[in-house]
């Protein structure tokens, strides 16, 4: 009886120690706030509705960020930067953006080649000859950027340990041989197409910088970017605590099974057609959810996937390259040619993806998608982050949560309803002009 009695006490203790917390999350009072230009109200609208109706998750805070014609017209943000200590999301708050880092390391690649210092035809062996080994002597940087190298995961396991020295991790990366003959088909390279462009930077740089340096002084600074690749100790203070399914890829996927780009890749995976199992295996513990909030860990420059900011940094970025490449004032970020060029070379032909198992169009290091006819450009991050530019409109966004979703391929329904508003009142805006 007494030991039934504590197996009941146990039992009662564990559920209320689980579920109480929660239930106090749920009951929290909903907080929204931010700006938005005139007629832009049902933005912010839905974006509070969004959490009311439970379409945003209770335990996360999130933020979304427009910008139109070279003009900030949504700046909006919500939820809690920690739910379980209470701080709320404030106009500050930075968060981890996952692979939509990987459009600011092509940002970087594609600055470079503006500045005539790399060559996108050119091989990745001409700047970098240690690379050339093992079946990658004509790898083009257009190759790599593009996924098509057969880099997706290396020979060797990719550590933390091994990420906080360049030298060492460019040696492994060099001898590492490709998965299939370069050229030939693209898989998409999750954590490993950062850690290359990097160690290109480094060599192409006329100050040998790495990209996070690179970015940090000549995109970040500059125009007042609050975006890092390497987050400074300093500024954790800001972050996010990360929720939902970080820790767990397969239970992002499985949770996701409503997706059918999830099941897409889920089958794919099951049946073989997938290298996804073998790039975590060899690089796993650098995107482990319960490593991503360790300050150290986003202090390192991984460009696949620590990308730590606000979404008003990302929506920045696009917005200037939506703009012609060009700040409203003039500033000049990448020349319009090079823009054009990421959707009007881009090979739309329905190829499978190595890794995920689907059709994707990458093209300069951007994925390239379409909204409502028009073309865009930009990079989707797991658990639902986002960025994107679309030229023809002159709209950059991005929206960013700590809350990962299980929606990671740009089809998260806190994003694409916000996206879907966006339109709406741009086109009632554009309506209304003479």
């Amino acid at each position: 009886m007494a030991f039934m009695k504590s197996a009941i006490l146990v039992c009662v203790t564990a559920v209320l120690t689980v579920y109480l917390p929660q239930l106090w999350i749920k009951t929290r009072p909903i907080i929204t706030s931010g700006t938005v230009e005139p007629g832009f109200e049902p933005v912010a609208k839905l974006f509070r509705k969004n959490f009311e109706n439970g379409v945003e998750y209770p335990s996360g805070g999130s933020a979304f960020s427009v910008y139109y014609k070279g003009s900030k017209v949504v700046d909006i943000w919500g939820g809690y930067a920690d739910s379980e200590a209470g701080r709320p999301w404030k106009e500050d708050t930075i968060s981890t953006f996952f692979s939509t880092t990987k459009g600011m390391a092509a940002l970087c690649i594609a600055i470079l080649v503006d500045r005539g210092l790399l060559d996108y035809d050119k091989t990745v062996a001409s700047y970098w000859p240690e690379f050339a080994q093992n079946g990658k002597e004509k790898v083009t940087l257009r190759m790599l950027v593009n996924h098509q190298a057969g880099l997706s995961y290396t020979s060797e396991k990719v550590t933390l340990e091994l990420m906080e020295d360049q030298d060492a991790l460019g040696e492994l990366l060099a001898r590492s041989p490709p998965a299939w003959e370069p050229g030939t088909a693209h898989g998409y390279h999750a954590i490993t197409f950062g850690l290359y462009l990097s160690q290109v930077v480094r060599r192409a740089d006329p100050k040998h910088r790495t990209l996070g340096q690179f970015f940090k002084q000549e995109i970040a600074e500059p125009f007042g970017i609050d975006f890092f690749i390497g987050l400074p100790l300093e500024s954790f203070h800001r972050n996010a605590r990360l929720m939902g399914n970080a820790n767990s890829v397969l239970l992002s996927l499985l949770r996701g099974l409503s997706s059918p780009l999830n099941r897409q890749l889920m089958l794919a995976m099951a049946t073989g057609k997938s290298d996804m199992s073998k790039i975590l295996e060899v690089g796993w513990e650098t995107v482990d959810g319960s490593v991503l909030m360790r300050p150290e860990t986003l202090a390192l420059e991984q460009p696949s996937a620590y990308g730590v900011g606000t979404a008003r940094a990302i929506a920045t970025v696009y917005g200037i390259l939506a703009n012609g490449g060009r700040t409203k004032e003039g500033k000049k970020l990448l020349s319009d040619n090079i823009i054009k060029k990421i959707i009007s070379e881009a090979q739309i032909d329905g190829s499978i993806d190595r890794t995920l198992g689907l059709p994707t169009v990458n093209n300069l290091g951007f994925l390239i998608d379409e909204y409502e006819g028009s073309a865009q450009f930009g990079h989707p991050g797991s658990g639902g982050m986002q960025g994107r530019a679309d030229p023809q409109k002159k709209i950059g966004l991005s929206y960013l949560s700590s809350y990962n979703s299980e929606f990671g391929f740009g089809d998260d329904p806190r994003f694409t309803s916000l996206q879907a508003a966006t339109h709406k009142c741009i086109e009632e805006l554009e309506a209304k002009r003479p």
